[in-house]
């Protein structure tokens, strides 16, 4: 038995047990408080949590339900949760009523929280619950996982004259979401919550968790799927009655996982059975994720080292490659995390799990593959992972537009013509002039999961050019962009979270995918990375690692990265 597979038996026997999701507890402790005794009443809030329940009991969670909860009910009711749950558990925490921001804190508020006078914060502080320490809780009794759903972003139920201490603010205070931990609200910041859209709205919930519901038994969609629709969705409707709500999230998980703590339904077809010593079943998923789960708590950088070795040989897909790799640069010591010195061009995995999206086959007829190979040799473009490697591509020219529609139009025909020819369409009758035209195409392209062709696309919205600008359904876009095998999309992404487009700015994460990228050998990523250290903005501030990432970068023939080299760093 070889070394590295003994180091993965091992690592299976050490963190398997009582870990894997087959074993781990779904853990629920839903509050609903519409009865408030001193402050405004609510209207939706216990059928907001009795639709909780049922959805998340449905989902395979044990639910603790607290309808109208005073301080003592609630903290018997956290009392009893934290006891039940064992390391590797997932915890859902949703809370329906009033919330009020003290001095950059979130307090949740029982039903028989006092009126406060001016001055009495503390008062508030004693007699409610801090939302922030109830998630530390529940990580404290070592939980994998930690979801919290805040729709508490109502009106200041203190908002009255002369209480100085609370001031006439609506919604909650950003939170930061660390290590196995989901958090989402109900509004975005100053934003109010609707219970309903108008006094003639029939339905029994709010809107957001109307919203929100309908996703919440999806096993093909992440976290971050589930915000995001749940953001558009809630948008919509907001906006139909005239108002602005959106809701926000804040992600401390590293990958893609569901509600459940699972890999999506989509991407993961079986539960993970055991690997043994003399498997040739090599790269399958369940053996690669009975292997990830065991591990992914682990704080023992061999752990993560041993499952790259198993990519290296072929043992794995790979599936998880990045995120053991941040998991290994963040456990190991500075010294040993030192980029590597002369990039290759390199497709990047995505910052999760990723789908394989297969190109789509290229017809077997002579007539149909000559249709595709002129549209190729027309409008391929050099970006463009899907082109076949023959063909070097260009950037279309005007003077070539009119043959390229030509060609392309023909090619768009054949059945089951590849994906890549819509999108090569498109730069043909953009380079008409003709827009209308080659959005329809650009968008049939990103159906179809073409890359490049989402990435045009998330560039669209965030420029509203023909399209509602649109930051979130960018970021959004930027997302499938990766699974679509277009590597720079990595490096958008960030530049997003550290800007604050279409999430709430997160210099953190966007440092964390930057150097997913850099690790990746993806020339846009070292310039980013790069102003982030130039700054210190979620690193720590180093000028000689900027400079030496604007050189790597630079050397991998990235043009921004060789500029900010000549603007911000002295010779030599």
């Amino acid at each position: 038995m070889s070394a590295r597979l003994a180091l993965v038996l091992l690592a299976m026997l050490a963190f398997g047990g009582g870990v894997m999701p087959a074993s781990a507890k779904l853990l629920a402790l839903v509050v609903g408080n519409n009865a408030y005794q001193e402050v405004a009443p609510l209207q939706t809030a216990v059928n907001d949590a009795q639709a909780m329940r049922d959805a998340l009991q449905r989902a395979g969670f044990t639910v603790t339900l607290v309808e109208n909860g005073t301080k003592r009910q609630i903290s018997r009711a956290m009392a009893a949760v934290e006891g039940a749950i064992s390391p590797g558990d997932t915890v859902l925490f949703h809370y329906s009523g009033h919330g009020v921001e003290i001095e950059g804190q979130n307090w949740l508020l029982p039903v028989d929280v006092p009126t406060a006078r001016e001055g009495e914060s503390g008062l508030v502080k004693d007699e409610s619950f801090n939302a922030a320490d109830i998630i530390d809780r529940f990580r404290a009794k070592g939980a994998r996982q930690v979801v919290a759903i805040l729709d508490a972003c109502r009106n200041n139920p203190f908002a009255q004259g002369g209480t100085r201490a609370l001031p006439t603010t609506r919604g909650l205070a950003r939170m930061e979401a660390d290590g196995g931990v989901f958090i989402m609200f109900s509004a975005g910041t100053k934003q109010e919550a609707l219970d309903r859209l108008s006094p003639a709205d029939s339905e029994k919930t709010s809107v957001f968790v109307r919203s929100f519901l309908p996703l919440l038994g999806r096993q093909d969609l992440t976290l971050i799927d589930m915000a995001k629709e749940t953001q558009e969705k809630v948008r919509t409707l907001a906006r139909s009655a005239g108002r602005e709500q959106i809701p926000a999230y804040y992600d401390g998980i590293v990958g893609r996982v569901t509600l459940t703590g699972e890999l999506p339904a989509a991407r993961v077809s079986a539960p993970p059975t055991p690997v043994t010593p003399d498997s040739n079943a090599a790269g399958t998923s369940q053996s690669e994720n009975l292997f990830w789960q065991s591990i992914q708590n682990s704080s023992d950088p061999a752990m993560f080292q041993a499952y790259l070795d198993q990519v290296g040989i072929g043992t794995f897909t790979g599936t998880y490659k990045v995120l053991a790799q941040i998991k290994l640069a963040a456990l190991q010591p500075k010294a040993a995390q030192q980029p590597a010195a002369k990039p290759a061009p390199s497709s990047p995995p995505p910052p999760a799990e990723q789908a394989t999206l297969s190109p789509q086959p290229t017809p077997g007829n002579a007539v149909a593959d000559a249709a595709v190979t002129a549209c190729d040799q027309a409008a391929a473009d050099a970006r463009d992972p899907d082109k076949p490697a023959a063909i070097a591509g260009a950037r279309l020219s005007g003077d070539g537009a009119s043959a390229a529609i030509a060609a392309c139009s023909k090619a768009i025909a054949v059945p089951a013509a590849p994906r890549r020819v819509f999108y090569q369409l498109s730069l043909a009758y953009a380079q008409a002039g003709q827009d209308s035209l080659a959005l329809a195409q650009l968008q049939k392209a990103a159906s179809l999961g073409h890359g490049l062709a989402l990435y045009e696309l998330a560039g669209r919205y965030l420029a509203g050019r023909g399209v509602p600008k649109d930051a979130i359904k960018a970021l959004s876009l930027y997302y499938k962009a990766i699974d679509g095998n277009y590597a720079p999309a990595v490096s958008r992404i960030a530049w997003m979270y550290a800007n604050g487009l279409g999430a709430s700015r997160d210099y953190r994460k966007a440092a964390a995918i930057y150097e997913l990228g850099v690790k990746s050998r993806e020339p846009t990523a070292y310039s980013g990375l790069g102003l982030l250290y130039l700054k210190g903005q979620g690193v720590t501030k180093d000028v000689g690692k900027a400079c030496d990432l604007f050189r790597q970068g630079a050397a991998a023939g990235d043009a921004d990265a060789a500029g900010n080299l000549n603007a911000k760093c002295p010779p030599g």
